[in-house]
């Protein structure tokens, strides 16, 4: 079979490494090398030339060098925690996101690893990679640890996804085969084996954290594992879980024969993710936190709270709590902008909902601690007596804002200023904002470090892991709930938290900036679970887990009509002359929302007039999980036909071009 496909098959079951725009043979890509510039046969030959392929992986992992944006600081956009400039409209209309009649797979980066994992591994068999038995190992292990990497952003994306680990012949049959999707749970569990072969061959440091080891694979597998085990035991009947009645995969001729334990295979997944957790977590204490919110004007930049310094360093690799990080600076040619955009303005901001959620200082709600709080005319009144976390990342009338006197103190938001660098909700993210003169200013220069992994994700994958695995606290999760919450400055005992926490106001539809993640299906969850997904959402706030977060525990289901607010304006804080004559009536000309709407900001609501978010966000259950486009279809199914694919499209999402979610 070689003839010419306008695009290729190979491309679209993703293991060609071409545009999907050009015409190509089919053999002519099927016989290309992802890394062709050197004869393969020639450069693979000593460990450290494997380095050179795995070095270029690590740009899967987040980064920010060279954007001109906030980095860190909108990770969490689009969710019922931060709320950009535009709202998610992809998310939460019908209307944005739709089957594409068009497009690939996205999976040239596997096919690469595949090819090169089969190269190398011959060769080596065959004895013809020299060099230090140890490295050629490590990058053995990175290579599978990558490979597990991307296929968990398609296990993230689609649900069940073929499972491709060879290069495939130059045979059209052969690709339609091996477009055959493997149910979800095959796939993760293929995930954790590879994560497994990964860890075996990972050295147990490495220098300065700077590439993968053991310890990162262990906490990567905690996170695969629970992500399934969760996504599995709420989605449920759903058609998205493999044993569904209504699964789209159950009358696949390979499927046939196949029985699913559902409940089986979500303790399977909770078992591995509360092994690998507790091996990370005993291992790397969490760093140590001050009572201090804010350096001294003139003083040094770090130093002041090793907690804040976590993700404000240039050099992060001494701190206990980091696996692994991502370095910026001059030397590396590698700077960003996120610093000096915090500063001055994010074009996103933390919403009402997170901010109100982190408990006050008694380990109690905002409603059950009338005593302590203090109120929401001004920020920093929010901040009073709450927890440590919300007083150091968000910044408040009052916070230092910059070390060298130049307008050192900060007053609000940038609410009205040029949509550059103007602001969402008035709660702007102090996580990530490096004090140090030198990281702000004209012009890319911030050096600071973006963490990849830590330690208290395996601190929190263990608490939710073991609740629902034993549905009681266990020793080991209370041990790391305390100490995540002393840290946080909460010495109260976990259970004034649980006890304190009213279910009915947590879960109440029709107050204003709810939790989503007091809901599974629609439902709302015992008080003990949300406290855990509520100390979740503290530690994390603005480090992009959140919406991950949302899917796996179904939380968005009941999401209808919902308005993201910010922070409390018209009750002082519009009396400031700096926002003398703004306008916000609702006309085409505001640039806030109108105050008849209520005292807190509404970013989606400031025009009326064509605005199709002004009723709010409402969630398409079909967005769960990411559609097929038709092509796609088409050209994995043995008959051409799009309702006979092997790739067979997600529940929710037709089979037409341009085609809506149906629910």
């Amino acid at each position: 079979m070689k003839k010419i496909i306008g695009k290729t098959l190979i491309a679209v079951v993703g293991l060609g490494i071409l545009s999907a725009t050009s015409c190509q043979r089919l053999d002519d890509v099927l016989d290309r090398k992802p890394l062709d510039q050197v004869g393969p046969d020639v450069f693979y030959s000593t460990a450290e030339q494997l380095n050179s392929f795995n070095m270029n992986m690590y740009g899967v992992f987040p980064n920010y060098a060279g954007s001109w944006g906030a980095g860190i600081a909108t990770r969490d956009n689009g969710t019922d925690n931060q709320a950009a400039i535009d709202p998610n409209r992809a998310m939460f209309s019908n209307d944005h996101w739709k089957v594409s009649a068009t497009g690939g797979l996205g999976f040239n980066t596997i096919r690469s690893i595949n090819w090169f994992l089969s190269d190398v591994t011959t060769k080596d068999k065959a004895g013809k990679i020299s060099g230090d038995r140890n490295l050629i190992n490590q990058n053995l292990g990175e290579a599978k640890f990558f490979r597990a990497y991307l296929y968990f952003d398609k296990l993230r994306s689609f649900g069940d996804y073929p499972i491709i680990t060879e290069p495939l012949p130059d045979d059209e049959a052969v690709l339609v085969e091996n477009a055959k999707r493997m149910p979800r749970n095959q796939v993760a569990r293929f995930i954790l084996k590879e994560l497994d072969e990964a860890i075996a061959l990972l050295p147990a440091q490495t220098n300065m954290k700077q590439r993968i080891n053991k310890d990162v694979a262990r906490l990567f597998k905690s996170r695969v594992a629970l992500f399934e085990a969760t996504f599995e035991l709420y989605h449920k009947g759903s058609g998205r879980v493999p044993g569904d009645a209504n699964w789209p995969g159950k009358d696949k001729e390979w499927n046939k024969g196949k029985t699913f334990d559902q409940a089986s295979e979500v303790n399977f997944f909770l078992d591995e993710a509360m092994k690998e957790s507790k091996m990370v977590a005993d291992a790397y204490p969490l760093v140590a936190s001050t009572d201090k919110t804010n350096p001294i004007l003139g003083g040094k930049p770090n130093g002041w709270n090793p907690y804040y310094d976590l993700f404000a360093s240039v050099n992060p690799s001494g701190f206990s709590e980091v696996l692994l990080w991502r370095q910026y600076g001059k030397a590396v040619q590698l700077v960003h902008h996120s610093s000096e955009r915090m500063r001055t303005g994010t074009q996103t901001g933390w919403t009402r909902g997170l901010v109100e959620s982190f408990l006050m200082s008694d380990g109690k709600p905002r409603y059950a601690s009338p005593t302590l709080n203090q109120g929401d005319e001004t920020i920093s009144k929010l901040k009073d007596n709450s927890d440590l976390r919300l007083r150091l990342f968000i910044f408040a009338d009052g916070d230092l804002q910059n070390l060298d006197g130049v307008n050192p103190i900060f007053q609000f938001a940038s609410l009205i200023e040029k949509p550059e660098i103007r602001e969402s909700t008035g709660y702007r993210q102090r996580k990530g904002y490096n004090y140090d003169p030198d990281m702000v200013g004209t012009g890319q220069k911030d050096e600071t470090a973006l963490i990849l992994f830590r330690s208290a994700e395996a601190y929190l994958n263990y608490i939710e892991a073991s609740y629902l695995r034993k549905n009681t606290l266990d020793a080991d999760a209370k041990k790391y709930w305390t100490e995540l919450r002393r840290r946080a400055g909460i010495t109260a005992e976990i259970e004034v938290t649980i006890n304190a926490t009213d279910m009915g106001t947590e879960a109440k539809l029709d107050r204003p900036s709810y939790d989503w993640a007091a809901f599974s299906a629609g439902t709302p969850i015992d008080a003990t679970l949300y406290s855990i997904r509520r100390e979740r959402r503290s530690e994390f706030a603005g480090e992009g887990f959140r919406m991950d977060d949302l899917i796996r525990w179904r939380a968005m289901d009941q999401v209808r009509n919902y308005q993201i607010e910010g922070m409390n304006f018209w009750t002082s804080a519009y009396k400031d002359p700096s926002f003398s004559g703004v306008i916000a009536d609702g006309g085409a000309q505001s640039v806030l929302s109108s105050k008849d709407l209520g005292v807190y900001l509404r970013p989606y609501q400031k025009i009326k007039a064509n605005n199709d978010m002004y009723d709010g966000y409402t969630f398409w259950q079909a967005h769960y999980l990411s559609p097929f486009s038709v092509e796609e279809l088409r050209l994995c199914s043995p008959t051409k036909d799009e309702n006979n694919s092997n790739l067979y499209q997600n529940p929710g999402w037709p089979t037409v071009g341009d085609g809506k979610a149906l629910h």
